[in-house]
């Protein structure tokens, strides 16, 4: 009974990385939309520099998944990069732009949920010793920072977007 138990938990957790994975795929679609979007422009940098941490991150997951004896293909994958191809057709928009703005906040609410994987992560024992001591500490600081400076950039566009 034990090990079934161990077994389905396993399993959910597997599940709950995959869901994971769908939405690091489309957090790296968007990034990338918008990096080419702001191409010659301050926030171009921001953009770049979250794909690469977005692309790191994600290697995590799909180790963890490894570990766990679980492939990282699930179909709400599948259909999420079906649904990210047709969405990468959609625009983000220029400040000032309601799509930009709803991209932006869409981003931020992504990493919140990113950051409670993490979070998650540091309440496993097994997680944390097979991992060098403070990684998911340190990929929940990470995560904060990333929301802080999408959120600063949103919030500068307030006004150009929403001025009354």
């Amino acid at each position: 009974m034990k090990a079934r138990v161990g077994s389905d938990r396993r399993r959910a957790f597997a599940a709950y990385l995959k869901d994971h994975l769908t939405g690091s795929d489309a957090a790296i679609h968007l990034v990338e939309r918008l990096r080419e979007a702001h191409r010659g422009r301050v926030e171009e940098a921001l953009f770049a520099s979250l794909y690469e941490q977005f692309s790191r991150e994600r290697t995590v997951v799909e180790t963890l998944l490894a570990n766990l004896g679980a492939s990282a293909v699930s179909m709400k994958r599948l259909a999420g990069r079906a649904t990210g191809t047709a969405l990468r057709l959609a625009d983000v928009g220029d400040p000032g732009d309601l799509s930009l703005f709803r991209s932006l906040e869409a981003l931020a609410t992504a990493v919140q949920g990113k950051r409670c994987l993490w979070r998650a992560a540091q309440a496993l024992p097994s997680l944390v010793r097979e991992h060098q001591p403070g990684t998911f500490q340190q990929l929940e600081a990470d995560a904060l920072s990333q929301w802080e400076a999408i959120d600063r950039y949103r919030l500068s566009t307030v006004q150009l977007t929403f001025a009354v």
